[in-house]
């Protein structure tokens, strides 16, 4: 199995700021331990109630004291390493299951592209220079998915949990 996790277990809690805006995955003993110290409450997902009851199934807790950084900050650093890991490591074009050693820009750089997380893809080598300078229907390959930003997924699963959490 590549690095990264692909299927979301019972043990992840989604951890969002004092706007309930989604920062980040933690484990469910990570979350635990910061209801114990008092640095986060336990959210409920349907009336967004803040409460510290342990006994009761959780799977948002809010950090209070926190505020979630611009998606643009997490572009600094190494990015490279980033996308990689966003992408569990594997080439991003279709008909190839390489492992990917490089970050290729979706629309080149010479071609106007930008550097953000909609424009990379983690790719093999071979793919990265088969595509050159060109975008993927120049060169007639294809994207396996739309790249997103770090956090569009936490979204997405914040937004299903609201939607489980109302509907029930």
């Amino acid at each position: 199995m590549p690095h990264g996790r692909h299927v979301h277990g019972p043990g992840e809690v989604i951890a969002v700021d004092r706007n309930y805006v989604p920062m980040q995955e933690i484990s469910r003993r990570k979350a635990i331990c910061s209801v114990v110290a008092g640095r986060a409450w336990i959210l409920d997902a349907a009336t967004f109630d803040r409460h510290a009851d342990l006994a009761t199934a959780f799977r948002l807790i809010v950090f209070p004291h926190a505020q979630a950084c611009a998606e643009s900050k997490l572009l600094t650093g190494r990015l490279e390493r980033r996308v990689l890991k966003r992408d569990h490591f594997l080439c991003m074009y279709e008909g190839c299951g390489s492992r990917a050693t490089t970050v290729d820009h979706v629309v080149p750089l010479c071609q106007g592209g930008q550097t953000s997380w909609q424009n990379l893809v983690a790719c093999c080598l071979p793919c990265n220079q088969r595509k050159g300078g060109r975008t993927p229907d120049e060169a007639g390959m294809k994207l396996k998915r739309v790249p997103k930003g770090p956090r569009a997924h936490l979204f997405e699963r914040f937004e299903q949990i609201i939607r489980d959490a109302t509907a029930a």
